[in-house]
Formats: C-alpha cells, sequence, structure tokens
C-alpha cells in the first residue's frame, strides 16, 4: 500500500517537472512538390510496347466474331478501330457505323462503307462490320429489333468471309443472338483522364476528359455469361494489352466524338429503329421473283407525317 502511494507521488513530480511542449511552427515546414505520376509513366514504358500492341492485336484478329465491352470512355471504339486497320491497309472494304479517316489525311478512308440499312449487310461479302454501340442498334431488352433476314445472315457470316466486330456497355445487353454468334469478347477499361482536352477556346464546357491508357482484355464468351467483379479478377484472359492512345494512328483513324450512325431498317414490327415510328411497306420493284418471300419494309417518316398533319387539322 506504501509502495503505491510512493509511486504516485513520483509520478506526480515528474510531471510537474517536465517541459511543456512547444506549439509546431508550420512557417519552417517544407512545402513538397506534388508527385507526377510514376505509376501512369511506368505503364506506359514497361507495359506499352509496339511489338506486344501488334501481337495483342494479331491474337485477338484470330477471332472473327469479336465483342467489346466497357463503360463510356473506355476505349471500346478505339480496340475495335484498332483490330480493324490491318484490314484496311490490305485494301478490304469495312462497313461501319462509325466513321473510319484515313490517318494521313484526315479525311474518310476509301475502304470504307457507311452502314445506314440492314440490306447493306445482305449484300455483304469479303468484307470487316463494325457495330459501335450495338445497344442502339439490336438491343436485348427488344426481341423483335434484330430482322429475321438479319439473324440468318449472322450465323453464316464465315460462308460470306465477313468480320463482325462489335461493341455495347455490357455484355448481357445486346442481342441474344449476337452473344450466341459471338467467339470472344475484349473487357475495355480506360485509366488517367486528359483534361487539358477539356479546354478550348470555345463556350461549350467539356466535361468528359478523353482517357491516355486503356486495358484490353480478351475473354472466351462463356465466362462473360455470368460476369461478376470477383470473377473478373480469377479469371485469366486470353489476350492482355495495355494501349497508350495519346499520338497514336489509332486515334487519327476515328473521331471519338463523332455521332454513331443508326442503322435505320423497321424491324419486324414496322416500326423504325431512329424514331420508333410505324412504317409503310413498299411494294417490290427489283424485278426478281418474291413470291414466297414477304417484301421488306422501306425506311419512310411519310406516314408520321401524315399523322402530324391530321392532327393539326382536327384541332
Amino acid at each position: 500500500m506504501n509502495d503505491r502511494k510512493t509511486l504516485k507521488r513520483i509520478a506526480s513530480a515528474l510531471e510537474a517537472h517536465a517541459p511543456a511542449a512547444s506549439p509546431r511552427d508550420s512557417s519552417r515546414t517544407k512545402k513538397v512538390a506534388p508527385k507526377s505520376p510514376i505509376i501512369y509513366r511506368a505503364r506506359v514504358a514497361f507495359q506499352c510496347s509496339a511489338d506486344k500492341s501488334e501481337r495483342a492485336t494479331s491474337a485477338r484478329r484470330t477471332f472473327p466474331i469479336m465483342g467489346y465491352v466497357g463503360p463510356n470512355g473506355g476505349g471500346k471504339s478505339a480496340a475495335m478501330v484498332k483490330d480493324t486497320m490491318p484490314s484496311l491497309a490490305a485494301g478490304r472494304k469495312v462497313l461501319s457505323t462509325v466513321t473510319l479517316l484515313d490517318p494521313a489525311t484526315g479525311e474518310p478512308h476509301e475502304n470504307y462503307i457507311r452502314f445506314t440499312d440492314w440490306a447493306q449487310l445482305l449484300d455483304a461479302y469479303d468484307c470487316d462490320v463494325l457495330m459501335d454501340e450495338m445497344v442502339g442498334i439490336a438491343s436485348s431488352r427488344e426481341s423483335q429489333k434484330l430482322p429475321v433476314q438479319i439473324q440468318n445472315i449472322l450465323v453464316q457470316l464465315r460462308r460470306r468471309n465477313v468480320v463482325l466486330r462489335w461493341s455495347a456497355p455490357n455484355w448481357a445487353r445486346a442481342d441474344k443472338i449476337i452473344r450466341e454468334v459471338t467467339q470472344a469478347v475484349t473487357e475495355c477499361r480506360g485509366f488517367y483522364a486528359d483534361r487539358s482536352q477539356t479546354r478550348d477556346d470555345s463556350t461549350a464546357v467539356k466535361l468528359w476528359a478523353p482517357k491516355r491508357l486503356f486495358s484490353f482484355r480478351t475473354f472466351d464468351t462463356v465466362d462473360f455469361e455470368e460476369w461478376t467483379a470477383g470473377k473478373r479478377d480469377r479469371v485469366q484472359p486470353m489476350v492482355s494489352e495495355w494501349f497508350h492512345g495519346v499520338g497514336s494512328q489509332v486515334f487519327e483513324s476515328y473521331n471519338t466524338l463523332d455521332a454513331v450512325e443508326s442503322v435505320g431498317t423497321p424491324s419486324e414490327a414496322g416500326l423504325c429503329l431512329v424514331c420508333g415510328g410505324l412504317v409503310r411497306n413498299k411494294p417490290c420493284s427489283c424485278g426478281k421473283d418474291h413470291a414466297a418471300v414477304t417484301p421488306v419494309p422501306v425506311h419512310s417518316h411519310k406516314l408520321l407525317e401524315e399523322l402530324a398533319e391530321s392532327s393539326v387539322k382536327s384541332a
């Protein structure tokens, strides 16, 4: 008991004679300059090489039907155009909903064909087909949006020597027929936004900063049927690539801010894929014998105009 009281007296004496803590002088604190993006530069230096990029492109091109998925700005269109550039260089025609440019001139490439109508796909042979933003062309939410004729073509692309590449924000959002014929899917992710590209002399405020570094990971379609964040970390990709887009020829081969074309032929239900309005059937005038074939509707908005005029007159 006495020992405990003695220890308390010694502790009190030490606290009374202890020097007071001096306040910190923040004026003498050395200011550290913000660190440079070392991780970004390291990935570019060690992962992004011309040889690795060429090998990754060649590996992805072994799949005649490829899907590209990822968020907006993740590099889906860039990966799709990158894998199509060898076809353009070889003189192969490309039917595309995204405008393909000649990097040397900045004008539309001579082998690029604007894809605006499903009838073009019916006559497609020995070419590449690019369908960017598949949700706007053949979404899984509209089971009757993809015409039967096109469904038959999709399962016979090998006989026509046609290569198909398509993109969508999510694997499950594309039409089921397209998912069934797709042989591989590339998940695209973008990193390190270039904020300097959001400032220019125009009055418009640009909030979407383009990414500089991209990750392209190609998987088997079986793995994507039930895709989760946990599964993404466990599954080993068949092809993996880090791609540095700034200053590349890929970025000069298309305009990332250009509007994607809509395929304008109506669906079986007679609805326009552009505006959702009703479309009239037009008698066939090609001279061929189509006795057993139902005429394909032709894109027209005259019916909508007539309905609008009649509603105005009745009012």
